[in-house]
């Protein structure tokens, strides 16, 4: 399903004829198969005739959708959450450069949080000084260059920020939710490369 995303179904309509050939071919061979599957996600949401014995939804099943026309198909809610933990607290003066190549100069006195988390672990060095992250659920935003396992954060609007409090990078805190979707605009692509970029240092915790 190459288009399956595309509001325009046309090639879709086409994959799907070639397909029923394919299988009447098969049977009038004398084949009946076991298992027919074709459907992707998008597909899935689009057309139930698509989805014969078993689809395989991927992206779906972490609660997003494969393109925003598919939004009002079904009532998808983001599962996966990304945390980690701040590991220093810090006043910086105005003047003050935050991080590798001095991409952020502290414009006035801030409090600085630094969160045991970058790039190595899948959060998109590009995103340096454009995205924001949740804590105590309210939006902080994060300064200067995403290191290879650390990125900084400008608290200075939350009082009393301790070491080992909770981030969430993606997820839900109180009222407040980022999800990949956001990520994925930010960086022009799409969140399942967002999602695929979570690296094996990172623990999984399954949530039931």
């Amino acid at each position: 399903m190459a288009t399956a995303d595309d509001p325009d179904t046309t090639v879709m309509e086409e994959q799907h004829r070639r397909f029923e050939e394919a299988i009447a071919q098969i049977k009038a061979m004398g084949i009946q198969p076991p298992c027919l599957h074709l459907a992707n996600s998008a597909a899935a949401l689009t057309d139930s005739a698509l989805h014969y014995d078993i689809v395989r939804v991927g992206l779906a099943v972490y609660g997003l959708y494969p393109a925003t026309h598919l939004q009002n198909s079904l009532d998808l809610k983001p599962v996966l959450q990304l945390k980690a933990r701040v590991t220093q607290v810090k006043t910086i003066a105005a003047g003050t450069a935050v991080s590798y190549g001095h991409q952020f100069i502290a414009p006035r006195e801030l409090r600085l949080a630094v969160v045991g988390i970058g790039y190595a672990d899948g959060v998109p060095r590009s995103l340096s000084n454009k995205m924001q992250v949740l804590i105590r659920g309210q939006r902080v935003s994060q300064i200067g260059t995403i290191t290879m396992d650390q990125l900084m954060l400008d608290v200075s609007a939350i009082p009393n920020i301790q070491e080992g409090e909770v981030v969430t990078l993606l997820g839900e805190q109180g009222k407040e939710q980022i999800s990949a979707d956001d990520w994925a605009e930010q960086l022009n692509t799409i969140s399942w490369e967002i999602l695929c970029g979570f690296k094996h240092r990172l623990p999984r915790v399954a949530v039931m």
